[in-house]
């Protein structure tokens, strides 16, 4: 028998985000801040997982090496790759970016996600 115990990482009512920043990778004319709260990093492991927040407007962003799947907890967000395929998700919608994926976030309204990166 393991002595692995499951336990409550985080509830929404105890998330810890600090102060938003605004994003470097912001595009031109708008200016998203956003926050993270990492509820769980193993040091030898793949994966991470926690929580991220942003404040409307657009950034550029790509997922190397990872697979990343949100749950989205609050606001309504666009993906829109690189080769323009425009993916629309809202609170409630489970999302997977895939490995190699490029593009840009576009957030109109303040989103609220929990996410879980996994390694390739």
């Amino acid at each position: 028998m393991s002595n692995a115990q499951a336990r409550v990482l985080r509830s929404l009512d105890t998330l810890s985000f600090a102060e938003l920043a605004l994003k470097p990778t912001a595009v031109e004319g708008t200016e998203p801040k956003d926050a993270t709260d990492s509820a769980f990093t193993a040091a030898a492991s793949t994966v991470d997982l926690g929580f991220w927040e942003c404040s409307p407007g657009s950034f550029r962003t790509a997922r190397h090496g990872v697979n990343e799947v949100i749950l989205v907890l609050e606001g309504k967000a666009t993906l829109v790759s690189d080769t323009g395929e425009r993916l629309d998700h809202e609170a409630g919608d489970m999302v997977l970016i895939p490995n190699g994926w490029s593009g840009v976030w576009e957030i109109h309204e303040h989103f609220k996600k929990q996410y879980i990166s996994i390694s390739v």
